[in-house]
C-alpha cells in the first residue's frame, strides 16, 4: 500500500475546514463500528464502551469497545449499554476492540520555508515576480516534475514546467485561492486550479503539495506551500495498539505471546485510511494483535456524504458515539448503512476477506 487515501481526497475539498473534519474520521470509523456490533443483539447486550482495560503492567488502556461475558439488560430485558469505568480483571471480557486511522499530515515545505520571510505561524511573504519552484523527483523513477511558479501583479498566477515547454497554467488568485500540484501512483502530475479540488481526479494519489493564498498586499503575496505526508504516525499507533494488547493478554495468560485459533480473549484492531499503513506497521499489529480489520475509505467517504447530505453543514458535530447513543436520527443513519452491507463492512488482513462480527457459542466469530 501506498500514496494517499481517497479519505483525504474528499476531505481536502473542504478546505480550511477540512482540518476540522478530517479529525472526525476516526470518530466516522469508531460509529460505523459501533453500528456493526449494535446490529448484533447478543453483542449490543454485552457492550461495553469507552472502558480503561487494565493490563499486566497496571496500565489502563482506554479502548473503543469490550464484549462481556455476561449480557447486561434493563427490566424490559433490552440491551443496556456499559460506559466508561474500569475493567481490572479482563476475563470478564471475551473480546477488545480498537480502532485506529492515521490521516495525512500537512507540514510547510522545507524548501518554501528556506525561500521566504515569515508573515506570521502560518503564512509568508512572497514577494510579486519572484520565481520559486515546485518539484517532484520520485526515487524509483527517471521523470521529474519541476513546475516554476511566479505571482505577478495586479493578482495572477503563472506556473510553467521545465520538462514541458508548452506547459503553461496561468489565473487570477485572490485571498482564500488554493492551487494543488499531483502526483499520481503511475508518476503523472498535473496542476489543479482554485476551482477544483482532489475529488475532481480519479486516479491514485502518490504524492500532492498545495499552494495556500491567504491575502495579496501591496508588493507581497501572503502564501503558504503544503506538503502533504501520508501516515507519518502509523508506527506509534501500531506500537500503541501493540501494546495493548500485549499487555491485556499477559494479564490474562501470564504470557504476551499470541495464542493461535484465540477464542478466550480476542484483541481486534479496526483501521481505515490503510494505504497510510506501510508494511512494517502493518507486520507489528499481525505479530501481535490477533484479529485486524480495514473498513474502506469508500465507504467511510460514502458515510460521510450521506451525513452531510442528511445533517447540512454541521454534519461533523455528528459524528461521535456520544450522537450514536443518543441520536435516534444518527443511529439509524449509521446503521442503515451498515446493513447496507449486511454488516459486512471489516476487511480480514489475514486472507483479504471482508467479514462481519457476530456472536456464536458464547464467542465473537467474523463471518464471510
Amino acid at each position: 500500500m501506498s500514496g494517499l487515501s481517497n479519505v483525504f481526497k474528499y476531505i481536502s475539498h473542504f478546505r480550511h475546514a477540512g482540518h476540522q473534519v478530517g479529525r472526525k474520521v476516526g470518530d466516522m470509523l469508531e460509529v460505523l463500528t459501533y453500528a456493526a456490533i449494535v446490529r448484533e443483539r447478543e453483542l449490543y447486550s454485552r457492550l461495553h464502551v469507552e472502558p480503561k482495560l487494565f493490563g499486566f503492567s497496571e496500565a489502563g488502556h482506554k479502548v473503543e469497545f469490550t464484549l462481556l461475558k455476561t449480557p447486561q439488560l434493563d427490566e424490559h430485558n433490552n440491551p443496556l449499554v456499559r460506559n466508561g469505568g474500569e475493567i481490572t480483571d479482563p476475563n470478564t471480557i471475551f473480546a477488545f476492540i480498537e480502532c485506529k486511522k492515521v490521516g495525512v499530515e500537512q507540514t510547510v515545505n522545507s524548501g518554501f520555508k528556506k525561500l521566504f520571510t515569515k508573515h506570521n505561524n502560518k503564512s509568508y511573504k512572497v514577494p510579486f515576480n519572484t520565481s520559486f519552484p515546485i518539484s517532484f523527483a520520485p526515487r524509483a523513477a527517471e521523470e521529474r516534475h519541476t513546475y516554476d511558479v511566479i505571482f505577478y501583479k495586479p493578482n495572477r498566477i503563472r506556473i510553467t514546467k521545465r520538462e514541458d515547454s508548452n506547459f503553461l497554467f496561468e489565473e487570477e488568485v485572490t485571498a482564500d485561492s488554493r492551487i494543488i500540484f499531483t502526483l499520481s501512483c503511475k508518476n503523472g502530475s498535473e496542476v489543479l486550479g482554485n476551482a477544483k479540488s482532489l475529488r475532481d481526479i480519479e486516479y491514485p494519489l502518490d504524492n500532492c503539495r498545495i499552494l495556500e493564498v491567504f491575502s495579496i498586499l501591496e508588493s507581497d503575496v501572503i502564501a503558504l506551500l503544503n506538503d502533504c505526508l501520508p501516515g507519518p504516525q502509523t508506527p506509534e499507533k501500531a506500537k500503541q495498539s501493540s501494546f495493548v494488547a500485549l499487555d491485556v493478554r499477559k494479564r490474562c495468560f501470564n504470557s504476551c505471546d499470541k495464542r493461535e485459533n484465540e477464542n478466550v480473549l480476542i484483541s481486534v484492531l479496526v483501521l481505515t485510511e490503510f494505504s497510510h499503513w506501510e508494511l512494517k506497521s502493518q507486520n507489528m499489529i499481525k505479530a501481535y494483535i490477533d484479529k485486524n480489520f480495514v473498513v474502506s475509505d469508500d465507504l467511510i467517504v460514502d458515510a460521510f456524504i450521506r451525513f452531510e447530505e442528511k445533517f447540512g453543514e454541521e454534519f461533523y458535530e455528528k459524528i461521535t458515539k456520544t450522537s450514536f447513543e443518543e441520536n435516534e436520527q444518527v443511529r439509524k443513519l449509521a446503521i442503515q448503512i451498515v446493513n447496507e452491507y449486511e454488516g459486512k463492512i471489516f476487511l480480514d488482513l489475514d486472507d483479504n476477506v471482508i467479514k462481519s462480527f457476530a456472536f456464536i457459542n458464547g464467542q465473537l466469530v467474523f463471518q464471510r
